[in-house]
This record gives structure tokens, sequence and C-alpha cells, in this order.
């Protein structure tokens, strides 16, 4: 019974680090996008402007 308890809170401990470093890697990347966006914006208005 303590082994199949153990395989139990195993399991849903990788599931919960699974789904937080699955959280932390689109974070990442979303705000890489953002940035990535915002830093070509300004440089798009900059070369406008000559």
């Amino acid at each position: 019974m303590i082994h199949l308890t153990l395989i139990i809170v195993d399991f849903l401990t990788g599931l919960l680090a699974a789904g937080a470093w699955a959280l932390a890697s689109a974070g990442a990347g979303i705000a890489a996008l953002l940035g990535g966006g915002f830093a070509g914006l300004t440089l798009f208005r900059r070369w406008r402007r000559k």
C-alpha cells in the first residue's frame, strides 16, 4: 500500500514540476516575442524618421 502511495505522490510531483517548467518556458517565449516586437518597432520608428 505504501508503495502505491509513493508512486502516486511521485507521479503528481512530476506533473507539477512539468507544468511549472512548461509555464516558465512559455513565459520566457512570450517575453522574448514581446521584447523582440518592441525592439523592432523602436528601430522601425527611428528608420522612418530619417
